[in-house]
């Protein structure tokens, strides 16, 4: 048997990654009953998640140095009938600090939890040498450890790790018990959760200027490292890579945001195509919903009755991965809704010129009348679009010089 142990896995992308890896297996294993687990399976390679990287420890005959010292286990391989136990949650996370050079050393280290996550956290930020590490957490047992409440203590910490599953798929909006703005020193946000891509803590953090790392990075190294293991194999940097981008690129939505006729719709649809993604185009699915034009709809239910339409078609897809959303125009304008499709969403703003926009003819458009209605909306929203955009796009070419650029530009972002 190979797979995943754990009590809860939807959020889990690890079998993707393994069957990207050419094990076909690996399975996702939920149980309540470890012993049960342990005396009635034939393990050749597990890995192992919350809530039981330390709870596993006492069915295995042995442990590797790195995670005895650690106290937790997120790997077991086979061996001579002989279940062992192995760390990769230390290899993965330490790939990921390295990745993208984030600066542990001389640093003051916050790590939010105190589970099997938090003690690998632990003893790699003192590998790295942290100057100061200290674990919040509700309930303290260790001398490292502090409550909620005493949280004073650490608003001059200079890096914040969660370790905790809150704010993880499908309890997306659950809030970290921790608030960002109040930690005035902090450089970097580190979040082990990676389903959502951008969990509350995330985004919260990057509205401050913060520097904002998911757990994406860390679990498919942690799960090539396991492969390796599991079947004596190494893997090489190249195709580490190439895997991280892919299992990025196939679970990330495409949200196309910009101004009526900038091209939303035909390009949701282009790129829906190209990358094999779920097409959602929230007009068109609002115009379905109610067999009613949306000029009808502002006319006889007002723009309030439109705009909770579109609130409820985002909260009931927001959490879905793999898809292209055409978003209305208007739609910029609640941040609350841009907070969620940012969630697990590359935001792209079509940025045509409002001048030429004005030049078309315009049907269908409640809140366009004349030329100058366009170009009020426009200095009101382009703000908005730029400051929510991960990619920019200037529509002033044909349309498949636009695909190829987003395609190019995606291909950046889907490889940091």
């Amino acid at each position: 048997m190979y797979g995943l142990l754990g009590k809860k896995l939807k959020h889990s992308f690890s079998k993707e990654v393994h069957e990207m890896l050419g094990n076909n297996q690996y399975q996702l294993i939920e149980t309540n009953d470890l012993e049960s687990f342990f005396s009635n399976h034939d393990i050749q390679g597990i890995n192992v998640t919350i809530p039981y990287k330390e709870k596993v420890i006492p069915f295995l005959d042995k442990l590797d140095e790195l995670a005895m010292k650690i106290g937790a286990v997120n790997t077991i391989v086979k061996r001579d009938e002989k279940l062992i136990g192995y760390n990769t949650d230390y290899i993965g996370l330490k790939e990921m600090i390295t990745h993208y050079n984030i600066p542990i050393a001389s640093k003051k280290v916050l790590i939010v939890g105190n589970g099997g996550a938090a003690k690998t956290c632990k003893v790699l930020f003192e590998d790295l040498n942290a100057t100061q590490i200290k674990k919040i957490c509700r309930q303290p047992r260790l001398d490292d450890e502090i409550p909620f409440k005493s949280i004073d203590s650490v608003l001059d910490y200079d890096i914040i790790v969660n370790t905790t599953p809150i704010g993880m798929y499908p309890n997306n909006d659950d809030a970290c018990p921790i608030s960002i703005d109040d930690f005035t020193h902090c450089i970097a946000v580190i979040d082990l959760i990676y389903n959502p891509a951008n969990t509350k803590l995330l985004l919260s953090a990057k509205d401050s200027g913060i520097s904002t790392y998911n757990g994406l990075y860390m679990l498919v190294m942690q799960a090539i490292s396991a492969h390796e293991l599991f079947h004596n194999v190494s893997v090489s940097e190249e195709y580490r890579i190439k895997i991280y981008s892919e299992i990025k690129r196939s679970t990330s939505n495409l949200v196309l945001v910009g101004m009526p006729l900038s091209g939303k719709s035909k390009y949701a649809i282009l790129l829906s195509s190209k990358y094999a993604k779920e097409l959602i185009d929230t007009d068109e699915s609002i115009e379905d919903m109610t067999q009613k034009k949306i000029s009808d709809i502002f006319e006889e239910q007002g723009e309030s009755s439109f705009r909770k339409m579109e609130s409820d078609l985002v909260e009931s897809t927001y959490k879905s991965l793999n898809m292209a959303i055409s978003t209305g125009g208007g739609m910029i304008e609640n941040h609350p809704l841009m907070m969620k499709l940012k969630q697990n969403g590359v935001v792209i703003f079509l940025n045509k010129d409002p001048m030429k926009i004005a030049s078309l003819t315009i049907r269908n458009r409640p809140l366009i009348k004349s030329s100058s209605d366009v170009l009020n909306l426009a200095k009101r929203r382009i703000p908005l679009y730029e400051k929510y955009a991960d990619i920019i796009v200037n529509i002033d070419k044909d349309t498949s010089f636009h695909i190829n650029e987003i395609e190019e530009k995606l291909n950046e972002y889907f490889s940091r």
